[in-house]
């Protein structure tokens, strides 16, 4: 967005948010390495934990730079001594070719974002409802991702929910799209409304 001086999405975020660079792998690594010491301590019996979260990071970052991610949070409490799992990416969704017919008004944007969602989402097509932002509405749609995990030789479901929020960009037929994800995928319902209370206050701005 910033080389044609469109405004930028801007939130207001509770708790203790970490941002993970998305320049390479490397300034990955240097900020996930700052994340890991700061939520987990330095001591020697944390580093595996400490690697692991680091790696995870170094992971993420590299799956939203080869999306186009432009931004890539984590968040690690909801206040002091109140852990908390998320993760907020947002990225330009170029996925769409929107008629000049269809002008920049945004409810047309997102009507013919709900029209495409059953071919670019399908998986998620279902969930799709209109959600409020500081500057109108969004699209939200959600899934749960499924996999098996092992800790201390114990196989376990991990759930996962993640929840994908499309914002028309004011004046233009662009989409910005928002990814807040959490493990914590037993409570899909609760998670839901925590991260629409996050898109809720989000807006636009100037663009620096």
């Amino acid at each position: 967005m910033s080389t044609t001086h469109e405004p930028e999405l801007a939130f207001r975020l509770l708790g203790t948010w970490w941002q993970v660079a998305l320049d390479s792998d490397d300034a990955a690594r240097t900020s996930a390495a700052e994340v890991a010491r700061g939520t987990l301590g330095t001591a020697d019996e944390n580093a595996t934990p400490r690697r692991r979260m680091r790696d995870d990071l170094v992971e993420a970052a590299r799956a939203a730079r080869e999306a186009h991610g432009r931004l890539l949070l984590l968040q690690t409490e909801l206040g002091p001594g109140e852990p908390m799992s998320a993760m907020l990416t947002l990225f330009d969704d170029d996925r769409f070719r929107m008629s000049p017919a269809i002008g920049t008004n945004p409810e047309r944007v997102l009507a013919v974002l709900e029209e495409s969602l059953p071919t670019i989402a399908p998986e998620m097509a279902g969930t799709a409802v209109r959600r409020p932002f500081a500057d109108g509405e969004v699209v939200r749609a959600h899934r749960i991702d499924e996999s098996v995990e092992v800790e201390n030789g114990e196989a376990f479901t991990q759930r996962r929910l993640v929840a994908h929020y499309w914002y028309p960009v004011p004046d233009s037929k662009k989409l910005a799209l928002v990814v807040l994800s959490s493990p914590l995928g037993d409570i899909p319902n609760v998670l839901l409304t925590y991260f629409d209370a996050i898109v809720e206050v989000s807006g636009f701005r100037p663009s620096a």
